[in-house]
């Protein structure tokens, strides 16, 4: 058997395609294509003519879509493959597609990251319990603790102030900042005035019952428990 005369070439390895923008600069050709990148015995790597190319009649649409395939590596093998199979034109409305899906797909992931930076800001307003007292909370999606605890020894008192503070959410962002400049017990005391002023105008008005439960029957109108920061 003869002796093998070039020992490395076993281990040279397999062509790769790689983009290429055509920006004009040169011979006035405007586009993309993909070019076959090739390892001579020398070692040097060259190039020849593209596997695919496509004309564009703007330098700044060549430019979008060389910056879109220059982010998908995995795909330059696959796409310098099919063009001879598929065709040059078949080809190019393939990427498009390709392209439209991404771009799809990152609306929606800008969307998603969008809705997501909402909750985190969103301001609700809750009933309940803490530590045995019946309360009225504050609380911001982002923090795991309500900013605001106002608590009652009587439950008619906090549902007084939830009858009110339910068709509020117009006033969270507002709250939300004033307790960040004057702190909870000032914030407590700004919402129970504002709450009783408003049962002051709507007795005046007719709009509130009796007893100590005024809003016990009031609409406010403006949605309930929550908006965003």
């Amino acid at each position: 058997m003869a002796e093998d005369s070039h020992p490395d070439r076993g281990r040279r390895p397999s062509a790769s395609f790689r983009p290429m923008l055509y920006d004009g600069e040169s011979d006035g050709f405007v586009g993309v294509g993909l070019v076959r990148n090739v390892l001579s015995d020398d070692g040097a790597i060259g190039s020849v003519p593209p596997a695919w190319i496509l004309e564009q009649a703007f330098v700044e649409d060549a430019r979008d879509v060389y910056a879109w395939m220059i982010t998908h590596p995995e795909r330059w093998s696959v796409w310098g493959r099919l063009s001879p199979i598929v065709g040059a034109e078949m080809l190019a409305l393939m990427m498009e597609e390709e392209r439209e899906r991404d771009a799809r797909r990152s609306s929606l992931i800008e969307e998603q990251a969008a809705a997501a930076a909402r909750m985190a800001r969103t301001v609700t307003v809750a009933s309940g319990i803490v530590l045995g007292r019946p309360c009225v909370t504050l609380h911001r999606g982002d923090e795991d603790d309500p900013f605001l605890v106002v608590a009652f020894e009587d439950p008619v008192e906090r549902e007084r102030l939830w009858d009110w503070i339910r068709w509020q959410p117009h006033r969270f962002r507002e709250w939300r900042r004033f307790w960040e400049q004057a702190g909870s017990t000032a914030l407590r005391e700004l919402i129970l005035n504002l709450m009783i002023i408003d049962e002051i105008r709507a007795k005046a008005a007719g709009l509130a019952i009796g007893g100590r439960r005024p809003f016990r029957s009031w609409r406010g109108g403006r949605g309930t428990g929550r908006t965003d920061d």
